[in-house]
């Protein structure tokens, strides 16, 4: 990490309360060395009341706060985010876009305070509680030495971040999907790797059940690279389709790998935190929002993960 500014997102279903005040805290609290935004998978498309009472009670500036849909950051002229968080359970368990540049990525998540019920005063002091717990979870993480600190070791940091008082997610279910050949070291190693951090995933065995035509382009498009790159040219129809004509038009890929499954390159796994083709198996740590503890090691012996649960190499 250089001495710079970061990009921070924060995520909710609905962009309208948590994710609202985190944007705003950190803004505030991060002087000048973070830039904050927000955005939901299903924005309600306005910005709760009761947040923005309580922001202007504080006195943080509320001008700009919209609720926005996550897609406005995964465009082509988007800010590069260097943290990605998720503040609320259903967040977690939804599949966003796979963020150029790989930015570190968390789960922070806490009760929702727009479902507080009661006298008008107990759900503002449900809002008050959330503000609370974010803002503590800001000043821890504003207190870490970026630059000072490797990559798994920052990761570590921010997951024991979301742990902290208040931490709803450890009941939540988390949907992984992975496309699967049994067949092959690097999925087999992919799915032994999920199941090591705590997750049993959707299995789909694509020699059986091939995605459809639409699925596998809303795949490959949200992996972010060409559907050529999801391709494999070891497979015997390669040559044979003379799929290495570099002219050949995404349709035409699409026809050659959906009539030839075997041409589509495992394995391909679908999280939280987006989707990816996870060669090398290791990959797939960047989907995950939880680490595990404890080593892991690959059928031919290549360590991954150590004793602590940190990457190796």
């Amino acid at each position: 990490m250089t001495d710079r500014i970061f990009n921070v997102l924060f995520l909710c279903t609905g962009n309208s309360a948590r994710s609202i005040l985190a944007e705003s805290l950190l803004n505030q609290l991060g002087e000048g060395r973070f830039r904050a935004f927000s955005a939901g998978s299903q924005p309600k498309g306005e910005v709760h009341p009761l947040a923005l009472k309580l922001l202007r009670d504080v006195g943080h500036p509320v001008d700009g706060l919209r609720s926005k849909n996550v897609d406005e950051f995964a465009a082509a002229d988007a800010p590069v985010m260097d943290f990605v968080f998720t503040v609320c359970d259903n967040g977690a368990g939804e599949v966003c876009p796979i963020w150029p540049g790989h930015p570190l990525t968390a789960h922070w998540g806490i009760a929702d305070p727009a479902a507080a019920s009661g006298t008008p005063e107990q759900r503002e002091q449900a809002f008050h509680t959330a503000f609370r717990l974010l803002a503590n979870r800001i000043r821890a993480f504003t207190a870490l030495p970026l630059a000072g600190l490797e990559r798994e070791s920052l990761r570590a940091q921010l997951q024991q971040i979301g742990r902290s008082e208040g931490a709803s997610a450890a009941t939540v279910p988390v949907d992984v999907v992975i496309y699967h050949n049994p067949e092959c070291g690097t999925s087999r190693n992919t799915l032994a790797l999920i199941r090591h951090c705590g997750f049993e995933p959707h299995v789909i065995e694509y020699l059986k059940t091939p995605p459809s035509r639409a699925l596998l382009a809303q795949l490959a498009a949200r992996t972010g690279e060409p559907l050529r790159a999801l391709i494999r040219d070891k497979a015997p129809p390669y040559a044979e389709l003379g799929l290495d004509d570099a002219t050949l038009s995404d349709d035409a890929l699409l026809d050659a790998m959906l009539a030839h499954p075997i041409l589509i390159n495992r394995p391909l796994v679908v999280s939280p935190l987006g989707v990816a083709l996870c060669r090398p198996s290791e990959r797939v740590l960047d989907l995950l929002p939880l680490r595990p503890r404890g080593a892991f090691v690959k059928e031919d012996g290549e360590a991954v993960l150590d004793a602590q649960g940190r990457r190796v190499g």
